[in-house]
């Protein structure tokens, strides 16, 4: 062998144990690449497992697991809590009644004494009206007429009303124990008949209101001691004609009269509401033959409320007026004739009921009796379930109402 073929011989061993070698180096890099490739790949896969235990899934649209800094959390409307029933204290628990009654008239020559001397009473005012009046813890009415056989009745005046002072024993038979003579015929035989009508009814026992001896007596504050509860009473006339309706003075026999000055009847409301639990005012006011309302009655009647009256009982027109409420106090603005002629309307009871304890009335409730004054001059309930719906509905219609009245008469403040 040549020494030139030997020598391409190694030259071609060398080269291909060094290409062996570069393949060798080559394919051990590959290797170490495709290992680290798929660790890679496991750790990815095996830290999506992870995020997914941890972090659930959200819905994109869901704007606070997005990030999104104005997103507000949902906040919980509070609840108004349930009313508690009213628990009296079991000791001093009470529920009284309190029963008003528009215009009563039983003066002499009258179609209503007509009436009494020829049916009796039982005759002119029906069973249920009397069993409410009798079986109330105070009845109260309108006395539109005076007690006495003396006096001279007043000049220029087309009616005039005088009764026997015996007539009050109808009073006595009917439960009244507080009798108005805050009106524009306590007057109408001058101040003998006057002084006479407030001996009667202090003989009869029944408490008088909105007239006296002098001012002081007229304004006087009624108060009904029951046994839990002490309900006051305050009478006034707010008729102009003080020619017909004198009004009382320092020195003098006559009305409470507010036409002109309310002062000292806001006064003695705010003094009553001091010593009393519950205060009425009963007024005579308005426009005689009208359901209108003036405009002093809703002002004068909101004041009173102001003061502190926790209800207003209204007569004069001899008719029914609105009922409404203010600050939560019912407004009766005028009850009507309840007794008083032959002519024939609507007219009404309303009963009253104080529920309360040693803290004061916790709860009032009104309810209409509904009646009716017929030609026969009589007063009868009425009876039927219809003609005491359609009572309710003209009633809840006059002018200034705003109650409701269910089927049983009860009186409610409309929702606004």
């Amino acid at each position: 062998m040549s020494r030139r073929k030997t020598a391409r011989q190694v030259l071609a061993l060398l080269l291909s144990f060094a290409l062996a070698l570069s393949l060798a180096a080559c394919g051990q890099t590959a290797e170490e690449e495709s290992s680290l490739s798929a660790e890679e790949s496991v750790g990815a896969v095996s830290s999506a497992d992870s995020s997914t235990e941890t972090e659930p899934e959200t819905d994109p649209a869901d704007s606070s697991a997005a990030g999104d800094s104005s997103a507000q959390p949902t906040e919980e409307i509070p609840t108004e809590p349930e009313p508690k029933a009213f628990e009296p204290d079991p000791d001093t628990a009470y529920e009284y009644t309190l029963c008003f009654a528009g215009d009563v008239n039983l003066a002499e020559g009258q179609y209503t004494t007509a009436a009494l001397d020829s049916y009796g009473l039982s005759g002119c005012v029906s069973e249920t009206l009397r069993n409410y009046m009798t079986g109330a813890d105070i009845m109260c009415l309108n006395n539109e007429f005076t007690y006495s056989s003396r006096g001279t009745p007043l000049e220029d005046k087309t009616y005039t009303y005088r009764a026997s002072p015996s007539r009050v024993s109808v009073l006595e038979e009917l439960g009244v124990d507080v009798a108005v003579l805050a009106n524009n015929h306590i007057y109408d035989y001058g101040e003998e008949a006057l002084l006479d009508t407030l001996d009667t009814l202090d003989g009869a026992g029944i408490a008088r209101i909105g007239a006296g001896e002098d001012l002081e007596d007229a304004s006087a504050v009624y108060y009904a001691q029951l046994e839990n509860c002490t309900v006051a009473y305050i009478a006034a006339s707010r008729v102009e004609w003080s020619a017909q309706t004198k009004p009382a003075t320092s020195d003098s026999p006559g009305t409470f009269y507010t036409a002109y000055d309310t002062d000292l009847l806001y006064q003695r409301v705010g003094e009553a509401k001091e010593r009393a639990d519950f205060v009425v005012v009963y007024m005579h006011w308005g426009i005689e033959g009208t359901a209108d309302l003036e405009e002093y009655q809703t002002e004068v009647g909101d004041a009173l409320v102001d003061a502190g009256a926790d209800l207003v009982i209204g007569d004069h027109p001899h008719q029914l007026q609105g009922v409404r409420y203010y600050n939560g106090v019912p407004i009766f603005y005028s009850l009507g004739n309840y007794w008083f002629s032959r002519k024939e309307e609507y007219t009404m009871l309303v009963n009253v009921t104080l529920t309360g304890d040693k803290n004061g009335v916790r709860e009032v409730s009104c309810q209409i009796v509904p009646a009716y004054q017929q030609a026969s001059a009589t007063v009868t309930w009425l009876e039927n379930a219809d003609s005491q719906r359609a009572m309710y509905n003209y009633l809840t219609s006059l002018p200034g109402s705003n109650v409701t009245i269910d089927d049983g008469g009860v009186v409610a403040e409309k929702e606004a």
